[in-house]
């Protein structure tokens, strides 16, 4: 008999823009236990707003105090990093008063010009009524098109949007295909989520070597919520598979994140002067949060102090999974979560 599970899937990657943590309404719900009927066919990608179609002239320019020339030069001209930067700079309140609905105009606009860090982050900004009025269907329409380009964190979301049915209408087909996207790039919690399916049986063959698989694998991590339904389901295989998803376990590897989806880099240019850290033996930093992250399961490669980009999808994983805004990017909330887990 497979062993029994929790029917609550783990909630949707938050978007650390704003500090304030926002309970989503549709995450609190326990997962369907049956299984959705399967749409006909693929599910259709949502397109992107017609607003997109606008040109870039006909929008508002970017307030002075939003930041220095060259920032608000190429977010006038059309770019989507930076109209993205402007975006967080009113999320965080950096240089300028704190403006949620500010934020989440600047994260729009970028979104519409393509951009899969704003989706992710318009999207979140939907899903929880942040900055705008709460809309689950433009929520999903945000995140699938995120997802789409490869943004991780999307994927989770849009795993548990479908999963909990938030806009009346569950389905686990969808649902266990996005877990698993985002699973095999590391994601845990989606991982964690795919071990619950697995077992159950919910939008994919149950599978209990599987189901021993992700728990085994988030458990790695020092997660004791896997670890303990790691056990459970081990108790119920027999010793050979057993020991067939152990060894799969251990050649587990997580398929390569794209930066360009995932990590936002803001040219020295659009920083204001003196903002930047002075280095402290940069090197041997990012050396030693190698280390950390390798300790905890997070594949960074040789600790050699060079942030490379499997380093840098290790980031974007561990910031996945401890509520940090998965950015790629070492910042204090980064060290500050790692240096609890040395």
């Amino acid at each position: 008999a497979p062993a029994e599970t929790t029917s609550e899937p783990r909630p949707a990657q938050p978007s650390a823009a704003t500090s304030e943590t926002v309970e989503t309404a549709s995450i609190s719900a326990p997962m369907k236990d049956d299984v959705a009927m399967p749409a006909d066919g693929d599910e259709q990608v949502a397109s992107a707003p017609a607003a997109a179609e606008e040109e870039i002239a006909g929008f508002e320019p970017v307030p002075v105090d939003a930041g220095p020339v060259a920032l608000r030069e190429a977010a006038d001209s059309g770019d989507p990093k930076a109209l993205f930067e402007v975006g967080s700079r009113y999320a965080e309140g950096r240089k300028v008063k704190t403006d949620m609905a500010a934020a989440a105009k600047w994260y729009e606009r970028s979104a519409e010009l393509g951009f899969a860090p704003a989706q992710y982050r318009i999207g979140n900004f939907f899903e929880k009524g942040t900055g705008v009025d709460r809309d689950i269907a433009k929520a999903k329409t945000w995140y699938q098109l995120a997802a789409e380009q490869g943004n991780a964190s999307a994927m989770h979301n849009l795993a548990v949007l479908y999963a909990m049915g938030a806009d009346g209408v569950a389905d686990n087909d969808s649902a266990a295909r996005w877990f698993i996207k985002a699973a095999e790039l590391g994601v845990k919690d989606s991982q964690f989520n795919l071990g619950i399916l697995a077992a159950k049986g919910v939008g994919v063959p149950q599978d209990l070597e599987e189901s021993y698989k992700w728990f085994a694998l988030v458990a790695k991590a020092g997660d004791r919520d896997a670890a303990a339904k790691r056990d459970e389901v081990a108790n119920a295989l027999r010793p050979e598979q057993l020991a067939r998803a152990r060894a799969t376990v251990e050649l587990w590897k997580p398929k390569p994140v794209d930066p360009e989806a995932n990590v936002v880099e803001i040219p020295e240019g659009w920083e204001e002067p003196g903002t930047k850290t002075a280095s402290v033996d940069m090197k041997k930093a990012v050396a030693n949060i190698q280390k950390i992250l390798n300790k905890n399961g997070y594949e960074a490669g040789g600790a050699d102090g060079v942030m490379g980009e499997k380093t840098k999808a290790a980031i974007i994983a561990f910031q996945s999974d401890n509520g940090l805004d998965p950015t790629g990017e070492i910042d204090e909330k980064l060290i500050k979560v790692l240096l609890e887990k040395k």
